[in-house]
């Protein structure tokens, strides 16, 4: 599909990546590097997940929400430490300025499974989130061995860096609100943000509202949903890692597609969201080829990840010691990709993973 207008980002048929030839599958490498590059995100078609199992995630995830708000509570987040469970509505702060973002969501992680709901349990949901997450992860892993073609490094870079990482698997509902108290709040259900990992998975219902600062330039496209996608977005950590090649996009949701109800009232939207982070003890250290500079110095990417969840939480962090991680990005614009952190521990970041 071209890109234009109408529909102003890049769709690539993942198919190639899975069945194709080297030839076919170095064409394909191309066309995300392509759209990474220019974009920062891409649509990706036929890529292992069929409409029908993206239908059927969302029906688990609208019956978890629909649950007594006393029993979601009962597999809420603990700590920043492990960032899984169920988080309420209003619970969570979303942007730098401490305000509160009208949704709620429930996380699922690969290796704290013994804090979401029991085996068993709620419809099969714990099995159900375990099997997404793993085709998520393939399918991640696929994309970001499918960049080392481009990148000229081996496609067993992946290999040590994914063995033992964390991602988390992020199914959302935005409530469904009065359409005055969001023209209250300038419109936002998520402010402008970036993600912070390698990247992101991203699959939304038809209601809409999601937008892109395609061209880093503070004018922002709408990401219209489309039926049996997968979004997927460079977050920072890759961008530092391929030394700017590969941009991470800004991105907010603002009112969504779909007219309010006669009385007011907004839709509740519905996304799932799979946030790829490394191997904690991964450090990040930017591919720098011959004759070129970077702006980057190397960061650790478990530091890195648990300074922000902790503040998005308003946890503590689990380690007394100070923190001291500089993180600075090189200027690409007007208030685009600025320092990211630079403080002792408590400090605020400009960047927030808070799934769109």
């Amino acid at each position: 599909m071209a890109v234009d207008d109408e529909f102003p980002f890049p769709v690539v048929s993942f198919q190639p990546i899975l069945t194709g030839g080297e030839e076919e599958k170095a064409k394909v490498a191309l066309q995300l590097y392509d759209a990474f590059h220019t974009y920062g995100w891409v649509y990706l078609k036929e890529f292992g997940i069929s409409a029908e199992e993206i239908d059927e995630m969302f029906g688990y995830s609208k019956r978890f929400f629909d649950r007594p708000e006393e029993e979601k509570l009962k597999d809420k987040v603990v700590s920043a430490a492990y960032c899984q469970g169920y988080t309420a509505n209003g619970a969570e702060s979303s942007d730098t300025k401490g305000g509160r973002s009208h949704k709620e969501c429930y996380e699922h992680r690969r290796f704290n499974n013994d804090l979401c709901p029991a085996a068993g349990g709620e419809d099969g949901f714990r099995e159900f989130a375990d099997s997404f997450y793993q085709k998520c992860f393939t399918l991640a892993t696929e994309v970001l061995r499918a960049l080392c073609i481009v990148l000229g490094i081996a496609p067993t870079y992946w290999d040590d860096k994914l063995a033992a990482a964390d991602p988390q698997l992020r199914f959302l509902r935005y409530m469904s609100i009065p359409k005055t108290t969001l023209e209250k709040e300038g419109n936002y259900r998520i402010e402008p943000h970036t993600d912070y990992g390698l990247c992101t998975l991203l699959f939304q219902d038809e209601v809409g509202g999601l937008e892109v600062d395609r061209f880093h330039d503070g004018k922002f496209a709408p990401a219209t949903p489309l039926r049996g996608t997968c979004i997927i977005n460079v977050a920072d950590l890759l961008q530092r890692l391929s030394n700017d090649k590969l941009r991470s996009t800004r991105h907010r949701v603002m009112m969504p597609l779909m007219e309010p109800r006669a009385d007011g009232m907004l839709p509740a939207r519905y996304s799932t969201a799979f946030f790829v982070h490394p191997d904690p003890a991964t450090m990040i250290v930017p591919i720098v080829k011959e004759g070129e500079t970077t702006p980057y110095e190397p960061v650790n990417a478990g530091e890195w990840r648990t300074m922000i969840t902790s503040r998005d939480y308003g946890y503590a962090l689990p380690d007394s010691k100070d923190m001291d991680v500089k993180i600075v990005a090189a200027s690409k614009g007007e208030d685009y990709m600025n320092v990211r952190l630079e403080a002792k521990s408590g400090a605020v970041s400009k960047t927030a993973e808070v799934a769109t």
